[in-house]
């Protein structure tokens, strides 16, 4: 299999890298955490200048037909740099969901995402039914008018900036309804999450919503949202593969610099060690993540379910080892909010819960 990126998807990060190092730095990112702020316009504006947001998207709707390899490119640049954006829960999982569930509206919606315009974000996890997309306590009933939807969505990524919401209801099995956030009887928590990205709970009290909102069929969305949600896991461990560059980085040039008894740190020969197997894992989580960037647009469910989960949980184990070993070899600093490498190791354990955590994705694996 060639693993090769083509010389569009090289130039589109070279852009990308590019656009990042002029506008957002860690300094940036602090400042945005001091403000509780995981969103910031500007950037979101460049950002969709540059074709990310539309390159996933089909043509009809002004994206570029990219696939799955693109996502990751772009989000292992974001993890890199620590970016809170919303594009997971905007451009992966709402913008597939959109082009999956088909409509009258769904190109124009498409489109609003292409340009940045509009933000979505997309609720399937509830409260009590931890890393479980199919939980259905969410119910949605049939009106003279549409529908009503009464439930509790948890931790929706990116639904603290969305105007949009698409959730999950039972409609006689699992079902798909746009919601809007400014709707009555809905209750928008927000919050940020441990490395600063958004998210909120979702409450929905008898909220009132057209017959146009069912996105899809009532009943026969349950291969969607499972699609949507290993997409979501695929572009998070791409993050989670920058951040790690990141921290590699970081770590060698601490080893290279910290001196002790007149000579670098890096020369003893037990950090060299633990350094090396480092990398070793590195180099597997870094193939298992490609692997998964391919399988993620497999239409082979079973396929694409045990090459994500396989990933997922080896990506999660390898991003907690690289928090522990990274902070030990770096010492007291890389405990501290002024160094970067702390803010790292909290986008890893976020990255490693969110669609799944370890566990969950080993037991998903043995059962497939």
């Amino acid at each position: 299999m060639n693993f090769d990126y083509s010389e569009e998807q090289k130039m589109l990060v070279q852009s990308l890298e590019r656009t990042l190092a002029k506008t957002y730095d860690f300094e940036t990112y602090r400042s945005q955490l001091a403000t509780k702020s995981s969103h910031d316009p500007a950037l979101w504006s460049s950002l969709a200048e540059l074709g990310i947001m539309a390159m996933p998207l089909p043509e009809s709707a002004g994206g570029f037909d990219g696939d799955h390899t693109d996502i990751a490119l772009i989000s292992a640049e974001l993890g890199r740099r620590l970016v809170p954006e919303p594009y997971v829960s905007n451009v992966v999982l709402s913008a597939f969901v959109l082009n999956a569930c088909g409509g009258e509206n769904a190109t124009e919606q498409l489109g609003e995402i292409a340009t940045g315009e509009t933000k979505h974000a997309v609720g399937f996890y509830e409260p009590g039914e931890r890393h479980n997309p199919l939980a259905l306590g969410t119910k949605a009933e049939k009106t003279a008018d549409g529908w009503s939807i009464t439930g509790h969505k948890a931790v929706v990524l990116g639904g603290d900036t969305a105007s949009k919401l698409i959730v999950s209801a039972d409609a006689g099995g699992a079902s798909l309804f746009m919601v809007p956030v400014d709707a009555d009887g809905l209750t928008v928590r927000k919050y940020q999450l441990l490395d600063g990205r958004g998210a909120a709970d979702l409450i929905f009290d008898n909220v009132s919503v057209g017959a146009d909102a069912l996105l899809g069929e009532s009943g026969q969305a349950e291969a969607i949202i499972l699609d949507a949600v290993d997409r979501g896991a695929a572009a998070l461990v791409a993050d989670s593969l920058g951040a790690i560059e990141e921290i590699i980085d970081m770590t060698k040039e601490y080893l290279r610099t910290r001196t002790q008894f007149g000579r670098p740190i890096g020369s003893f020969q037990v950090l060299a060690h633990r350094m090396v197997d480092l990398l070793v894992d590195y180099e597997q989580a870094k193939s298992m993540s490609m692997e998964a960037s391919v399988e993620a647009d497999n239409e082979n469910a079973t396929a694409r379910q045990k090459a994500i989960s396989a990933c997922k949980a080896k990506v999660g184990a390898v991003s907690r080892k690289f928090g522990k070993e990274s902070i030990q070899m770096h010492g007291g600093i890389g405990m501290t909010d002024e160094y970067a490498l702390g803010a790292y190791v909290k986008r890893l354990l976020v990255n490693e819960t969110m669609f799944g955590d370890t566990e969950y994705h080993l037991e998903r694996y043995s059962s497939l």
